[in-house]
């Protein structure tokens, strides 16, 4: 799909919708330039509540939880239809954790802090969808309603499982979530009953040993040698530990260790993830890793120490669901442009959909032809053309509750 027909869904949205796109891509431009870290979107959340009461958000309507997450619920006016329905559409609101360098007029002015994810184009393709089922609220029936979920921390904040847990799901029969991915533009990925993302869980490694003068590397006992040994050996466990019908991943992102060159220090730590599909597999591949960090630094003299942090599941389609959405895809981009495809990132939207039935998607933008920067890199930015797609949460909002809008 090129730019051209993205901007006929746009004239779609202006004259069938009367959405204002160029209110809601000012918007994404304003949160991208003022990203804000997890627990801390307190700017972010002002901003979009504002938008929401200036196009008819009732105040009422607006539920605070984990702060600063908060949750909208729209619901109908008409007569009801049916039985009661809430259906859940949610959105992160946290930035990266990193600078950006693209040198765009709406480049982030937060030291530190940067929209590399795109989550800034989630909450704009939110708020069009707002914007739209406000619009048409008269015409809902009043026992249905959509509620809008702004979540904080997704990114390693397990945002997600704390919303959840402070009950931001309550009565609510399915949920839905998307992300853009590094694929061609308006290409969407949904695999009916299986896992969308991979589950991740970080861990941390440690290796005591005894320093000494680098003149004389016999007296003490190295923990960088222990450590890189490590690190070397833990590449082994997907290779000639685990099947390769499986799918996992296990990365080293960091490595700390002494501070002058001619001192070899008394430890050294080193940090990384684990990403899989199947609780089955991360047991294996975390009782692997214990193996090797208690035998691996002894044979060098030290002693290695492994500490696993909380995970974050892998989000899983239900079959029901994913078709729900297949149906409204097809409507916006056709049969041709869809894909089963899932992806090695992890999303804590696990957490909501592990909870309620529901399902999740990616939308590719990438313009054709073209490779794109991909999320994390301090060169990328959200592609203003996919919330031309916010037709979508709308209309499943729609297909799932019949008579409304």
């Amino acid at each position: 799909i090129n730019v051209s027909e993205f901007k006929k869904i746009q004239d779609l949205l202006s004259s069938n919708y009367g959405c204002n796109m160029k209110e809601i891509i000012e918007m994404r431009h304003d949160i991208h330039m003022h990203p804000e870290i997890g627990w801390k979107e307190f700017k972010t959340k002002a901003k979009i509540i504002a938008f929401l009461l200036k196009h008819g958000a009732r105040e009422a309507d607006i539920k605070y939880f984990s702060e600063p997450g908060f949750t909208v619920d729209i619901t109908g006016n008409a007569s009801p239809v049916g039985t009661t329905q809430i259906l859940g559409l949610r959105t992160e609101m946290d930035a990266l954790k990193m600078e950006e360098l693209t040198n765009l007029p709406y480049a982030s002015i937060i030291q530190g802090a940067a929209h590399m994810c795109g989550h800034d184009g989630h909450m704009a393709t939110l708020l069009a969808t707002a914007d739209i089922l406000l619009r048409y609220r008269e015409k809902m029936p009043s026992n249905k309603t959509v509620r809008l979920i702004f979540q904080p921390a997704e990114e390693g904040g397990h945002g997600g499982e704390v919303m959840v847990n402070e009950g931001a799901l309550k009565d609510v029969n399915e949920v839905y979530a998307y992300h853009n991915a590094g694929f061609t533009m308006g290409v969407i990925s949904i695999i009916k009953g299986g896992a969308m993302t991979a589950g991740c869980g970080k861990f941390v490694i440690e290796v005591q040993g005894k320093g000494s003068h680098g003149a004389y590397p016999e007296l003490g006992k190295d923990p960088i040698t222990a450590i890189c040994q490590t690190h070397c050996a833990i590449h082994t466990i997907l290779s000639r530990s685990i099947s390769g019908y499986e799918k996992g991943i296990c990365t080293i992102g960091k490595i700390n260790a002494g501070n002058a060159e001619n001192v070899i220090p008394d430890s050294a730590t080193m940090g990384g993830t684990i990403r899989i599909e199947k609780t089955e597999v991360e047991k294996e591949i975390k009782k692997h890793l214990e193996q090797i960090v208690e035998f691996v630094p002894k044979a060098f003299g030290c002693q290695g120490k492994i500490t696993f942090m909380d995970s974050t599941p892998a989000v899983v389609n239900s079959k029901e669901h994913a078709g729900y959405l297949i149906e409204v895809a097809k409507s916006i981009v056709g049969e041709k442009y869809l894909v089963e495809e899932s992806a090695r990132a992890s999303d804590d939207f696990s957490f909501m959909s592990n909870t309620v039935p529901g399902a999740y998607m990616f939308i590719g933008q990438c313009a054709t032809g073209k490779q794109g920067v991909v999320n994390h890199n301090p060169h990328y930015d959200y592609n203003d053309c996919l919330l031309y797609t916010s037709p979508s949460p709308r209309d499943l909002s729609t297909s799932r509750m019949p008579s409304s809008a």
